[in-house]
């Protein structure tokens, strides 16, 4: 049987079985708490996760965000969740999921209204999953992403920090930067992400793995 730390490798991608990055969030400018981005194998594919623990008063106000992503061999988006909480407003969910007629994707809003949308694109990446697609593929400009209202479409904007290499992705209401070093892992150095909630800033504390 083939190892995972054997598997990874034989995927070729630059990040490890088992990586943990740990990140300081803030989100408008108030430090809530860390970040934690983590990578698993799984059979034929990956499974991401992120999850913040909040600190101060983010945690006494009940702030929090979770997101877990599976990916298959082509590193597309199969199933994505997303549950969003913010304090004096509720918490939004978002569940995505891929079939062989395209994909869909359901939203519960604060409110418990619930909204839906359909695609008949596959090819489709979670703003969790772009952050590992654009490790293994830096080339990309292009993408269609997952998100609240519909499916996001459009190019991804090139960009430079000293030694750093990033990208962003600006359509209406999201906002998406990642910046990575430029070594073999391509380590991803600082998140940013922005839509009607605000502003979330994610800088890289340690590797712990």
């Amino acid at each position: 049987m083939v190892g995972l730390g054997l598997l990874a490798l034989a995927q070729g991608v630059p990040w490890p079985q088992g990586e943990k990055l740990v990140y300081n969030l803030l989100w408008q400018g108030f430090r809530v708490g860390r970040l934690y981005l983590t990578a698993e194998t799984l059979e034929g594919g990956w499974r991401f996760r992120l999850r913040l623990e909040p600190s101060g008063l983010a945690q006494v106000l009940g702030y929090s965000l979770e997101a877990e992503s599976q990916v298959g061999p082509d590193f597309f988006t199969h199933q994505f969740y997303q549950l969003h909480s913010e304090p004096f407003r509720g918490s939004t969910k978002l569940i995505f999921r891929r079939d062989e007629d395209g994909c869909s994707a359901l939203v519960v809003h604060p409110d418990g209204r619930e909204t839906t949308w359909k695609s008949s694109h596959n090819d489709v990446l979670d703003l969790l999953a772009l952050i590992y697609y654009l490790r293994l593929y830096p080339e990309t400009r292009q993408i269609k992403a997952v998100d609240y209202p519909r499916l996001a479409q459009g190019r991804l904007e090139p960009l430079q920090s000293g030694s750093l290499l990033g990208y962003r992705f600006a359509r209406e209401d999201v906002l998406v930067e990642a910046w990575y070093r430029p070594d073999a892992r391509r380590t991803p150095v600082r998140l940013v992400f922005g839509r009607d909630f605000g502003r979330i800033e994610a800088t890289l504390l340690e590797n712990s793995r």
